[in-house]
């Protein structure tokens, strides 16, 4: 009889760091044990647009109730070997906490994914993060995102023995491509959103537009509420810019096409863990323009294949925008320094994946 894991977490759509992560490593249980039955219960809203910053109001707490009556329901009727739930510390955590209680009570073995930051989120701070540890503390194994940045930090509040490395990585066979084919395109990938830094893009093209015509951005992603879309798109109007091609979210080889043909990869994001789409730009031979908070540096900071900016400040991005964009062979040099980078591909992962779930 097969063993049964469960995987408890959001699945797209939409289309977010963790719901990624979730598939990834479904993919690696799949692809190396055979005698393992996988179920899912999604957490999703499974909604294109979602504004997953905005503070949580009546719907958000009905759907976290529903979640966790969807979760007794769910192990009531499986007999689960291991289960393994994805965990942020923002206010959702609160429905995360019952999970990890339910979970602890009724499967073998509790595997927590913890996508955390270190600061700046809810349940980080004071009295909070020690009730936040302390329930983490019940996982069998701890998933952290980063030796030097997350297992540091946490190992000061949980059992360090429990928290094992398990970076975001990727397939670099869905990135291949050949450079000289490259069309030296720009692209953006993420949600559509202020903390993502997408308004700060689009700034900072109105700003350099005069120095940029002919650049063409490819935009992958959907707009985390309507509001947000149409000042977006007021202020693209009013300064006549077409550099942007906005295509909206996009899976599996669709996505990787962007990936595959453009050149320079563009993220201004200032709220991050350890964001899977820099390792899928460095998979893919790309340059990168990033902003330049710590939690973007801690995965690039080794490599000279990005430009940095200030994050937020759109005057700068403009600049490195404007620099990339007209020096042609410099860009060409950073892509051939990102496709000696082989540290982020699945086969370490999947050593890791294998042995503790």
């Amino acid at each position: 009889m097969k063993k049964i894991i469960a995987f408890i977490g959001p699945l797209p759509p939409p289309v977010g760091g963790v719901a990624l992560a979730n598939i990834r490593v479904q993919n690696i249980v799949l692809e190396y044990n055979k005698d393992y039955k996988i179920i899912n219960l999604n957490t999703s809203k499974n909604l294109d647009q979602a504004d997953l910053y905005k503070r949580k109001g009546f719907n958000e707490i009905k759907h976290f109730t529903k979640n966790i009556f969807q979760l007794i329901k769910f192990v009531s009727k499986n007999k689960i070997d291991v289960s393994n739930v994805f965990v942020v510390p923002n206010i959702s955590f609160i429905r995360e906490m019952f999970f990890i209680f339910i979970l602890k009570l009724t499967t073998k073995k509790l595997v927590i994914h913890l996508h955390a930051k270190t600061e700046g989120d809810y349940f980080l701070e004071g009295f909070k993060l020690k009730i936040f540890t302390k329930v983490i503390s019940l996982g069998d194994v701890v998933f952290v995102l980063s030796e030097k940045f997350h297992k540091r930090f946490y190992a000061k509040y949980i059992n360090p023995e429990k928290l094992i490395v398990l970076e975001n990585f990727i397939d670099y066979k869905e990135f291949e491509n050949n450079i000289e084919d490259k069309n030296g395109g720009f692209l953006y990938v993420g949600r559509l959103s202020e903390k993502k830094g997408f308004k700060t893009l689009v700034e900072a093209v109105v700003e350099a537009s005069k120095k940029l015509k002919g650049l063409s951005i490819d935009v992958l992603g959907e707009f985390e509420n309507d509001d947000f879309k149409q000042e977006v798109l007021n202020l693209l109007s009013k300064n006549n810019i077409q550099n942007f091609n906005f295509h909206g979210a996009k899976m599996g080889n669709e996505k990787f096409d962007y990936f595959k043909k453009n050149s320079v990869f563009i993220f201004p994001s200032y709220f991050e863990n350890s964001p899977i789409v820099l390792k899928e730009a460095i998979a893919a031979k790309m340059a990168i323009i990033s902003s330049d908070i710590i939690e973007n540096k801690n995965i690039l900071d080794p490599y000279n294949i990005k430009k940095y900016f200030k994050a937020k400040n759109n005057n700068d991005l403009a600049e490195q925008l404007v620099y990339l964009y007209e020096h042609k062979k410099e860009v060409k040099t950073l892509m051939y320094n990102s496709q000696e980078i082989k540290e982020f591909d699945k086969a370490y992962a999947a050593e890791i994946i294998n042995k503790h779930i």
